[in-house]
């Protein structure tokens, strides 16, 4: 299948707009740190299980930027789309919701909002209160939260691997501060599962039942399940793929 290639139409003078809103009772959103290597997860997910094909969309408050290509992107276009701490996620979520209401007709329908995000810096003394308040408003107006320790990497080695002692020294914790490394990158290359320029996933990479096996060893890694984020080496996005592989269930019986 090759690098995995975003399936946005893209967006030009002759098509400013969006599709409308599928037929469907309910669509689950994703507001995501990366607009890479994420996105690109989550339409392949879409692809595999091909019943939640329309049900799976992302969040954009900067459809021209999202549109452009990256080289001739503006230095305003890519400050938007560089907002991606856990606070900025939620705030985009709001600013959809109320820009796309009269499309989308959300009062009429059960639809989930999530925000996608690692714990990266987000626990360091100058964001944690910021990180919390994210939080805070996710549980109060029932977003999810699907969040890693420490990378998104972690959930993509999931995929074909288990956890070694080694990687847990990676982990974001009281006793080691978050840094820019490429363990997890290397991990995957080690796997024949290489990120095509640090960023890009291959469809082969990822088939559905190495999807499901990477659920199934990240509920076993997610041994604290009372705090809202792993505070050791975890990723809860397996959260996001058990509603995701739900709602593909109910859809296939109907």
């Amino acid at each position: 299948m090759g690098i995995i290639l975003t399936s946005r139409i893209p967006y030009t003078a002759e098509n400013p707009l969006r599709p409308k809103r599928p037929a469907t009772s309910k669509i689950i959103f994703l507001s995501m740190e990366g607009s890479v290597t994420e996105e690109e997860y989550f339409i392949l997910v879409s692809q595999v299980f091909k019943e939640v094909q329309s049900k799976i969309q992302f969040i954009s408050v900067a459809e021209d930027a999202v549109h452009t290509r990256e080289k001739n992107r503006t230095k305003e276009q890519k400050s938007m789309l560089g907002k991606s701490k856990p606070k900025q996620l939620v705030e985009k979520i709001e600013q959809f919701k109320i820009e796309q209401s009269e499309k989308y007709q959300f009062d009429k329908y059960e639809d989930e909002f999530w925000i996608v995000s690692d714990i990266d810096n987000n626990l360091s003394d100058y964001a944690i209160e910021e990180f919390h308040q994210a939080l805070d408003i996710c549980d109060e107006r029932g977003y999810g939260y699907a969040i890693s320790n420490p990378f998104f990497e972690l959930w993509l080695l999931l995929h074909h691997d288990g956890i070694t002692e080694k990687d847990k020294r990676y982990a974001i914790t009281e006793e080691h501060a978050y840094e820019k490394n490429s363990h997890f990158r290397e991990r995957l290359r080690d796997c024949g599962a290489p990120l095509q320029d640090s960023k890009h996933i291959r469809g082969e990479d990822y088939a559905k039942d190495k999807i499901i096996q990477a659920v199934e060893r990240a509920k076993a890694l997610h041994t604290d399940r009372e705090g809202r984020y792993p505070k050791y080496l975890a990723t809860t996005v397996y959260q996001l793929l058990d509603k995701v592989l739900e709602m593909a269930d109910r859809n296939k019986i109907l």
